[in-house]
């Protein structure tokens, strides 16, 4: 706000209290620190034009400096059980923004109970909350956290990778929180490679088949597919928001995503070896464990074949052949998929891989060596677990860009430099200027 608006805002909080109508509640107050005596935030309950002329929001701020201590929890708790005493109010409302955690909690701790999420007039989404009070018959709260939620799946488009990062982030920080003891007890699927990275979201939305869940219009999660051939495919990561969880979304993702995809009978997945109830919420949906290990459960699933279209497109397809040591050679293998595969030791030599994507992969200590690389790309790359660095001998990199990397402790040796530019400074002028500073 500005501050004419904050003073015309203020006018007609204060105006309220010469005029104090139990049957039309408006309040704001001061949190003062019982210590200093100073101010330090606020709390307040008034009508707001998004939502119902019937509803009453409890709205809240408060210092940075004494963010995180509990004060504006206890004077919500303090706040809302006044009001229900003493005025009519039986039902009081919150809604937050699905980015901020901090809000929700103080929400969340103060009985407040989720009832969906909601798209208001100002284009926004929010998580909408309700508070009933103890004198109400109690119906009402049941009636809201028991009744599940109703989702559809949309096919995610690029300006969705922000969102859906968000809610992935949300969602497994949450599983990381309840099911490890620090980020010293992490596995692949508690903390999937990438998953609070936009550019990785982004990447899946381009290549894979990725979907956005909704519930009301809004999205509260997302899942991706991984066609392995015509008749197997994968699911990647189905997540879920936390605060949508537990109201039946899953399984009518997992549903709709199988009624999707007709000609799919085996699906497979992995979840953390942890997660028991991932465990339950799968053998529940028909999926058969066929491994188990600390860190990871193996999942399938085969479905009736009567369903079953061949897809006459694919003329050849291997799904878990084993072909250690073939060869390849004056071959035509255009347009072919290699996923989830192990090509470790492998050679690929004399090869025209013009236009060909090479994503999601591990490359350790693999070697290129007398390759064309005119026009490759090498986006959101790094050095792996072991942080082995990479080694470049003999490459003609003319004119090649690097944006935005890490290239902390790179060495160049006997190297052509000439034109090199660094953040737009030529090489020439840097070692101009540190010959000038050893003169000096």
């Amino acid at each position: 706000m500005t501050e004419e608006q904050l003073s015309e805002f203020l006018q007609f909080v204060m105006g309220s209290y010469e005029r104090f109508d139990p049957q039309d509640v408006r309040m704001m107050l001061a949190v003062v620190h019982q210590e200093s005596q100073q101010p330090i935030g606020w709390c307040g309950v008034f009508p707001n034009d998004m939502l119902d002329p019937s509803d009453r929001e409890v709205a809240y701020a408060i210092s940075r400096d004494h963010r995180n201590k509990g004060y504006i929890t206890e004077a919500v708790r303090a706040l809302t059980a006044y009001l229900f005493e003493r005025t009519s109010l039986n039902r009081i409302v919150g809604i937050v923004k699905t980015y901020n955690p901090s809000s929700r909690r103080v929400l969340e701790h103060t009985g407040f109970q989720y009832v969906n999420r909601r798209r208001l007039s100002d284009g926004e989404v929010y998580d909408y909350f309700e508070l009933h009070s103890t004198h109400s018959d109690g119906k009402a709260i049941e009636r809201i956290t028991s009744k599940p939620l109703s989702i559809n799946l949309r096919r995610a488009e690029h300006q969705d990778a922000i969102v859906l990062t968000e809610i992935c982030t949300r969602a497994f920080d949450h599983a990381i929180r309840v099911w490890t003891k620090g980020k010293h007890d992490l596995d692949s699927n508690l903390s999937p490679p990438g998953y609070n990275s936009v550019r990785l979201h982004e990447y899946v939305i381009r290549e894979w088949d990725y979907y956005v869940v909704e519930a009301d219009g809004c999205a509260i999660g997302g899942v991706s597919v991984n066609v392995l051939g015509q008749e197997i495919a994968r699911l990647d990561k189905i997540y879920i928001d936390p605060v949508c969880q537990g109201r039946g979304a899953g399984s009518q993702v997992i549903r709709q995503i199988e009624a999707a995809y007709p000609h799919i009978l085996h699906w497979r997945l992995e979840t953390s070896g942890r997660q028991t109830s991932n465990h339950h919420f799968y053998e529940k949906l028909g999926y058969v464990r066929m491994y188990a290990s600390d860190e990871e459960y193996g999942y399938e699933k085969k479905i009736d074949a009567e369903s079953w279209k061949y897809n006459p497109v694919i003329e050849h397809e291997y799904v878990q052949a084993n072909l250690d040591s073939t060869w390849y050679s004056s071959s035509t293998m255009k347009n072919s998929r290699i996923t989830d595969c192990n090509l470790s030791g492998s050679k690929l030599t004399n090869l025209n891989m013009t236009e060909m994507l090479l994503a999601d992969l591990r490359l350790t200590n693999t070697k290129f060596e007398f390759c064309a690389l005119d026009g490759v790309q090498f986006q959101d790359t790094h050095l792996g677990a072991g942080n082995v660095p990479m080694q470049w001998k003999h490459c003609d990199l003319v004119g090649s860009r690097f944006v935005d990397c890490d290239l902390s402790g790179v060495e160049l040796e006997a190297c052509q430099v000439a034109r090199m530019k660094i953040n737009g400074v030529s090489i020439e002028h840097l070692f101009e200027a540190y010959e000038r500073l050893n003169n000096c």
